[in-house]
């Protein structure tokens, strides 16, 4: 039974992390910038962003790069 809660207690630790995140394409959107703009501001460090394979999971709650 504890293994059980453990796995949803990982299972809720992630739900809440991943909130917290979003992708190139959403950024995109929600900063009105190309993705690929979005993508090379990852590269360079500009805004707060981790790369995991091929995808870019971007802090959802940091400024937009256009205030910087």
């Amino acid at each position: 039974m504890s293994n059980v809660k453990t796995k949803e207690q990982l299972q809720s630790k992630l739900d809440e992390l991943m909130s917290q995140l979003i992708t190139t394409e959403e950024a995109s959107e929600k900063w009105e910038l190309s993705q690929d703009h979005i993508k090379r501001l990852c590269s360079s460090g500009k805004i707060a962003a981790c790369k995991r394979g091929k995808t870019w999971f971007i802090l959802k709650d940091q400024p937009s790069p256009k205030q910087l």
